[in-house]
């Protein structure tokens, strides 16, 4: 009986230490090794024409600007320049849009749910391999309709570039 229970108790703290380390989040990076700065091309938009009724002017710097400041926030990677970096990552606006969330008794809309998508391509600089490549990424933020309803959509768009670029960098940097 009491080897029985060194045993358990032996096989039990074996268990908790491997469950211990070899479980739980980091924030290192997993792109190879060689891979330490970025070049993070201006986002084109590729939205069709006949899509665009709800699209903001600016939108593509918006996003740009947000997915660097990101990476500089992280620092995983370094910005570089093109002729410099260790990767580019290349980003296709594909689609600005909004839907209907939430309704009132009326069934006019009372929030909307508001989406940024993005075509990524993360490429090997020297090489020119792509590493990896996402089609549909994409971020969104809800907001209620208000009685200026261009300022809520703008805040929420605010807020969707600030999704969608934490999940950019978070897909190069953790390569998930």
């Amino acid at each position: 009986m009491k080897k029985i229970n060194r045993s358990l108790h032996c096989l039990l703290v074996m268990s908790l230490i491997f469950a211990m380390t070899s479980c739980g989040y980091t924030n290192k990076m997993k792109l190879s090794h060689d891979i330490k700065s970025i070049y993070v091309e201006t986002a084109l938009n590729k939205i069709a024409i006949e899509q665009m009724y709800s699209y903001q002017p600016g939108l593509e710097m918006d996003i740009t600007n947000a997915v660097i400041s990101r990476f500089q926030t992280d620092g995983n990677l370094k910005i570089a320049k093109a002729d410099q970096a260790d990767a580019v990552l290349s980003m296709d606006l594909m689609a600005y849009e909004q839907e209907g969330v939430r309704f009132n008794p009326l069934e006019s809309v009372s929030e909307y749910r508001l989406f940024i998508v993005l075509s990524l391509v993360l490429k090997h600089r020297v090489t020119g391999e792509i590493i990896w490549k996402e089609l549909n990424f994409s971020g969104n933020k809800e907001y209620f309709v208000t009685n200026i309803r261009a300022q809520g959509q703008r805040a929420a768009t605010e807020k969707a570039i600030e999704d969608i670029a934490r999940k950019v960098v978070d897909r190069v940097v953790e390569d998930w």
